[in-house]
């Protein structure tokens, strides 16, 4: 039997699968509501950047806030379209590792990016993020809830399944510099044809790399997952609800206030 079908990345199918993943997203009023009393707490002028910006969704919600919006996107189709739908933002081509925006930024936001990267790099890619904080700035990460549907798929078939709280544990322990915190909000998604479907569940099996799947499906048991669990014939819809943990990464004031910096006389 063949085995599954795999997006790329870096191809229109993938791109065309994250389009019909935000179309059918139920999570977006929870967000754009959580993002949006984030950014009132911060001036027009303030400096925001979006760390893995995709077309734009979240980045077009930062300008109608603030003022200078930087964008980090590796994708060349999604900068693309990320210029076409926010001209005003300032769009690097690298990843949040390699790129140091111009100046510090009062909010940054890593929505849904840590599915691309290595879970085990998650803590230096969020201390990177942190760094360029200015020093009442806040840093967001968004992921999925560790029981969600997707993630529920993932460990069926012997991959690992997305937990970011398990993910920055250390770096909690370590960088007392910075203060975590956590919340979640509500999330969906909802779909009114299998092929939409498909194309989602599809995309979220991707997100973990092929050789880490120790049952790896069949594109036909793939299929057989997708119809039994995120499809319900009888009223023709699909989907599953799930939970979106957010993280605020913050610098911790009084750990600055203290810190010894070389120079500084310790008595």
């Amino acid at each position: 039997m063949p085995p599954v079908k795999r997006f790329h990345w870096d191809t229109p199918e993938y791109a065309d699968a994250f389009t019909t993943l935000l179309k059918c997203s139920g999570e977006r009023v929870y967000v754009r509501q959580t993002l949006q009393e984030i950014f009132s707490t911060y001036p027009a002028e303030a400096h925001a950047i979006d760390w893995g910006a995709g077309g734009g969704d979240l980045t077009s919600l930062m300008l109608e806030h603030f003022q200078h919006v930087y964008a980090v996107e590796p994708h060349p189709g999604m900068r693309t379209l990320l210029a076409t739908r926010c001209p005003r933002v300032q769009i690097f081509d690298g990843t949040i590792m390699s790129v140091i925006p111009p100046t510090q930024v009062e909010v940054g936001l890593l929505s849904h990016v840590f599915y691309h990267v290595p879970d085990h790099k998650w803590g230096a890619y969020t201390i990177h993020a942190a760094n360029q904080l200015t020093e009442d700035g806040v840093l967001v990460v968004t992921l999925k809830d560790s029981d969600s549907g997707c993630n529920q798929m993932l460990e069926r078939f012997g991959a690992p399944h997305y937990d970011l709280y398990a993910g920055l544990t250390r770096v909690i322990r370590l960088h007392t510099e910075f203060d975590f915190s956590f919340t979640r909000v509500p999330g969906s998604i909802f779909t009114t044809s299998f092929d939409d479907t498909l194309k989602i569940a599809r995309f979220m099996l991707c997100d973990r790399d092929a050789d880490a799947f120790s049952r790896p499906p069949t594109e036909e048991v793939f299929q057989e997952y997708a119809r039994e669990h995120f499809w319900d014939e009888m009223v023709g819809t699909g989907g599953w609800h799930y939970e979106v943990v957010f993280c605020f990464v913050r610098r911790n004031a009084v750990y600055a206030k203290h810190t010894w910096r070389p120079g500084q006389s310790c008595g």
